[in-house]
């Protein structure tokens, strides 16, 4: 069987722009015959782009407290082989002279969403007979260095890993659990004043986008 044959069922949550978008795309051309659920707060501002034959929207805010259930069923529901958490962010800027709501939307969107998706998947395998893999977005630098100006957004990062390479050890399931830690990268979620733009740090989304994409099943 060709590669271009392949049929897999995505979920990618975090879509509608940066990381996520470039990943769809890149996936779109891999995997024609594959069906996507792209997953985002502002998903639908993108619907003219989106190939309708084979992709669904979903609205979802990620920075709320909790997942809703109608979320959870929502994933449940598509039968996916592969659940892509790409969705990330935080404000930029000296923590005290931030909102505290903006530090707990960091906290959201980068940790307790995605933990209690993967908490709600393992307690429900069977609810997942095709699920290959679930990988979530982590940082190369925020997840284990300090992070001037991204506090909250860093914080998150290390709980992130520290989750995800724990299951990784305990997991029982044939469910693969991957992190996959990219550099800073160039999009209009990088402030254009911050270190790693001014450093030259930051890689492109289409080279990020094409590494993560190597690393799956």
């Amino acid at each position: 069987m060709s590669e271009k044959a392949i049929h897999h069922k995505f979920i990618l949550l975090g879509s509608s722009r940066g990381l996520g978008w470039e990943v769809y795309q890149q996936l779109l051309i891999k995997y024609p015959q594959s069906q996507f659920l792209l997953i985002s707060r502002k998903i639908f501002q993108k619907s003219e782009k989106i190939n309708k034959t084979n992709t669904e929207l979903l609205a979802f805010d990620f920075s709320q407290q909790n997942v809703n259930i109608d979320l959870l069923n929502s994933l449940q529901q598509f039968q996916p082989t592969h659940i892509l958490y790409i969705a990330g962010g935080g404000p930029y800027g000296v923590f005290e002279s931030k909102k505290w709501s903006d530090h707990v939307w960091a906290m959201n969107v980068n940790y307790n969403s995605p933990a209690q998706i993967l908490h709600f998947i393992l307690s429900h395998p069977k609810l997942f007979p095709d699920l290959v893999t679930v990988l979530f977005v982590g940082s190369k630098i925020a997840e284990d260095q300090p992070d001037p100006m991204a506090s909250s957004y860093c914080a998150a990062k290390h709980a992130l890993k520290g989750l995800i390479t724990t299951l990784q050890k305990e997991n029982s399931s044939s469910i693969q659990i991957k992190l996959f830690s990219p550099g800073y990268i160039d999009t209009a979620l990088l402030p254009e004043k911050s270190w790693p733009r001014e450093m030259n740090l930051a890689k492109s989304a289409e080279i990020v986008a094409s590494d993560l994409i190597n690393i799956l099943n």
